[in-house]
């Protein structure tokens, strides 16, 4: 059997994520760093504690699979073409949709309809929606587009956790 070489230092690092809020939490993080020096037997040792990070909720947060939005955590009540008009122009942003091709896709509809539906449904959302509206741009003449793609989250599902 081989001996192990003798070794000065050794680091271990122990990850541990609290999810907790308000203005108790860093001294809870304090007490915890106590403990593992305390539990280690090692009073001399580091124990190197992160500072809290701000979680920032987006704008807008839309979960697809349980067909979902949130609006800085709360939930928005939208029909089904509400939902999918949104859920559309937030998974492609960047881009002018146009008011046929938003009827094609999200209405299933074929040829040229009114499209003035989309017009009624973009504002009826824009009302729902209330300050996170302005992720939504007019292209006049055009269709619509969403421009603010970093306050808007297009997720599959909900995250563990939340």
């Amino acid at each position: 059997m081989t001996a192990l070489p003798e070794v000065a230092e050794v680091e271990v690092r122990v990850v541990v994520r609290v999810s907790a809020t308000g203005p108790r939490v860093a001294d809870a993080a304090g007490r915890l760093a106590e403990a593992l020096r305390s539990a280690l037997d090692l009073p001399d040792a580091d124990v190197v504690l992160d500072p809290p990070v701000a979680r920032v909720e987006p704008e807008l947060r839309i979960i697809a699979d349980s067909r979902r939005v949130l609006r800085r955590g709360v939930p928005v009540e939208l029909t089904r073409l509400e939902f999918d008009l949104l859920h559309h122009l937030c998974a492609n942003p960047h881009r002018v949709h146009r008011r046929t091709a938003l009827m094609a896709s999200v209405w299933r509809t074929k040829g040229i309809g009114d499209t003035r539906t989309v017009d009624v449904h973009v504002r009826r959302l824009r009302h729902k929606l209330g300050e996170a509206a302005s992720v939504i741009t007019t292209v006049r003449g055009v269709g619509y587009r969403v421009d603010h793609a970093g306050e808007v989250v297009v997720e599959r599902e909900t995250p563990v956790g939340r």
